[in-house]
């Protein structure tokens, strides 16, 4: 098994934080994982981007030109790197912050969802990175352990209620799909 897997969006929004629970969870799982945050010019705002490689054998490069999965979550992001999109590439997008006449024009399999818009109503804006995370989980019949992400998101936000948040996010990413 092995999965090239890019998560973009504005600064801010969680997507090295994203991408750093990918990575443990697939580490926690025995996998070789590869872990390569790229910000932009300003932290929040800005656009962040990074790649996360999960394998059963070695890895010999952090980077992801073709992505087998695609978390984007704007525009600009979407524009960036639709290019690298396959036939065979999993798109999720967060239709928020993305246009709809732009989805019709990707290929592979693109999945949009109002992910800031479920995030309020799981307590916060910034949990639109786990609910993707949640369909990501559905979508690809769990590549990763279910418990391992649990277990990921519990040790990267021991607040009680962040947990508490994390989890509503996660299970409501799930039933989108």
């Amino acid at each position: 098994m092995k999965k090239n897997i890019l998560i973009s969006g504005f600064g801010g929004q969680g997507m090295v934080k994203l991408g750093k629970i990918l990575a443990q969870a697939a580490l926690d799982n025995h996998k070789h994982i590869s872990w390569f945050p790229s910000y932009g010019a300003e932290m929040r705002g800005g656009t962040a981007h990074c790649s996360v490689k999960i394998s059963d054998s070695p890895i010999s490069s952090p980077l992801v030109d073709f992505p087998d999965i695609a978390m984007i979550f704007n525009q600009p992001s979407l524009e960036k790197f639709k290019s690298s999109f396959r036939k065979d590439t999993l798109v999720i997008l967060n239709s928020d912050f993305i246009q709809n006449s732009a989805q019709g024009r990707l290929p592979g399999s693109y999945y949009s969802f109002a992910l800031n818009k479920i995030a309020l109503g799981c307590g916060s804006l910034r949990m639109a990175n786990i609910v993707a995370l949640g369909s990501l989980l559905s979508l690809t019949g769990g590549f990763l352990r279910k418990e391992a992400v649990i277990y990921c998101l519990k040790k990267n936000f021991p607040e009680k209620n962040k947990q508490k948040q994390n989890l509503k996010a996660l299970a409501e990413g799930e039933k989108l799909c």
